[in-house]
């Protein structure tokens, strides 16, 4: 695959990267969300899209995208997780905090997939 190609693939609507899928996971299974969790275990195991020969840094997990294929409601709950770390991570004033900003970055990916 070329680069081209490798950047038409990763730009596609129903599709991640690691550090959003890791995350997600972490979160998920730290509140007993198994299904989903394992769910998102399955898709960095097996929907990993190839780089291409010339990629930067080819063994490098950080830089792997993945094709995410959940139905609507389980993008739902996931949102609605990460949601509320976003809101129990906003300061005493309703001022976000960078940890707060950073759940709203996962929120708007996991959302602009559906």
């Amino acid at each position: 695959m070329n680069s081209e190609a490798y950047k038409a693939l990763i730009s596609q609507k129903n599709v991640l990267d690691h550090t959003t899928l890791n995350v997600t996971l972490k979160e998920l299974a730290s509140r007993q969300e198994a299904q989903l969790a394992d769910k998102i275990k399955g898709i960095i195991e097996h929907h990993k899209i190839p780089k291409p020969a010339q990629h930067a840094q080819p063994f490098v997990s950080a830089t792997n995208y993945y094709t995410v294929d959940l139905e609507a409601d389980e993008i739902d709950r996931i949102v609605d997780v990460l949601f509320g770390l976003e809101e129990s991570h906003t300061g005493e004033n309703g001022e976000p905090t960078p940890t707060a900003s950073f759940y709203a970055s996962l929120v708007d990916k996991w959302n602009a997939l559906m």
